[in-house]
């Protein structure tokens, strides 16, 4: 039996997946009365399922009411949940659009009737969806000390390593070092985002342990052309996805010019960093080596990303092919400043880009 008595949670969890994690060992100790304060439906619709699963796992009976915020829902949802006697069956009240629903009670514009306080007997359960970014006090005060609720927000850098953690505890699947930091540099930074892209990827592959390949087919897939993710694998030297990606391109709607200065940036970094192995590896520590590749902004994940990105680069091009994919660069530019980017344009390009990942067809060059 579910009761108020065995409740023993704050009245503030940092976020969703902090909710999870505090309450999902113990199903029977839900709060009484919570608020998911969130936009995202996806966050409220874990919550919910997982109220009605303690309920399901209850041997008394039991009854799910759920209000929408129709004419007429709130002043049957107090008739309901108030006046319910202590022999009752257990119920639970799911209220979807909680802004809506309760408007009635708050502000300028609170009916006469609005109460001040509204409390509900031990057998009594409330979810609350409030699609907001905020909780008002005011609708705080009227439920009193029972209630309990998290706001779905950004997560903060720092934190952001140990909110990914515990949410692939919470879906119990594993992502290596470099499929991490591709999650935690890509996917927006909030619990709700974490735990629905970490299930997608348990649902569609049907395993646990990813990696970066992964992550590229199942979340990061577009119909669109990518201009950055077609300079990731030329630098990764897979000419499989690469040409994939190229096939997205549409002649008058894309362009090749964004590619070429994306991949120009890149370069750029990467003969820089190059560098520094040479002659300053054991001389400039990491904030300095990051301010000469201009990487000092970025977050720390994003920064380690980058770092093991080029070291491993570092290795796969040479001088000559870093200086050949120079003169390539002038070359674009110049044809496609002279020429706009015509249907030869953009074949040429994707036919020398090809010699790159298949350096038996260049010509054989020395110095």
């Amino acid at each position: 039996m579910i009761t108020v008595a065995e409740t023993k949670v704050s009245n503030f969890y940092e976020n969703l997946i902090d909710f999870l994690h505090k309450t999902k060992p113990n199903l029977e100790s839900l709060p009484q009365i919570l608020f998911v304060v969130s936009q995202d439906s996806y966050e409220f619709s874990v919550v919910s399922d997982l109220y009605k699963s303690a309920y399901k796992k209850s041997a008394d009976p039991y009854e799910i009411v759920v209000f929408v915020a129709e004419p007429g829902d709130l002043e049957n949802f107090q008739n309901e949940a108030g006046n319910l006697d202590m022999f009752a069956a257990q119920k639970l009240f799911i209220i979807k659009s909680g802004v809506t629903f309760f408007k009635p009670w708050l502000g300028k514009t609170k009916s006469k009737t609005s109460p001040k306080s509204f409390s509900v007997p031990e057998t009594v359960r409330i979810l609350i969806h409030y699609d907001h970014w905020d909780l008002p006090k005011e609708l705080i005060s009227i439920f009193g000390d029972k209630v309990s609720h998290f706001k779905s927000s950004k997560i903060f850098p720092d934190k952001r390593k140990e909110a990914f953690l515990k949410a692939a505890k919470e879906v119990e699947v594993k992502l290596d070092d470099e499929a991490e930091e591709e999650f935690l540099l890509k996917v927006n930074p909030s619990a709700g985002a974490y735990l629905k892209n970490l299930e997608k990827l348990k649902l569609y592959l049907g395993k646990k342990s990813f990696n970066l390949a992964d992550l590229k087919e199942v979340l990061f897939q577009s119909s669109e052309f990518s201009s950055s993710e077609i300079v990731d694998y030329f630098f990764e030297k897979d000419y499989g996805r690469f040409s994939r990606e190229f096939s997205k391109f549409k002649i008058g709607k894309d362009s090749l010019l964004i590619f070429l200065s994306l991949l120009k940036d890149h370069l750029d970094k990467l003969r820089i960093y190059k560098i520094i192995l040479r002659m300053y590896d054991k001389v400039l520590n990491d904030k300095e080596q990051s301010d000469l590749l201009g990487i000092a902004a970025y977050s720390p994940a994003r920064k380690n990303h980058t770092f093991k990105r080029l070291r491993k680069e570092s290795s796969a091009f040479n001088d000559l092919e870093i200086t050949e994919l120079y003169e390539f660069l002038l070359e674009m530019n110049q044809k496609i400043k002279t020429g706009s980017e015509k249907e030869e344009t953009v074949y040429y390009f994707f036919r020398k880009m090809e010699d790159f990942f298949h350096p038996r067809n260049r010509t054989v060059r020395t110095r």
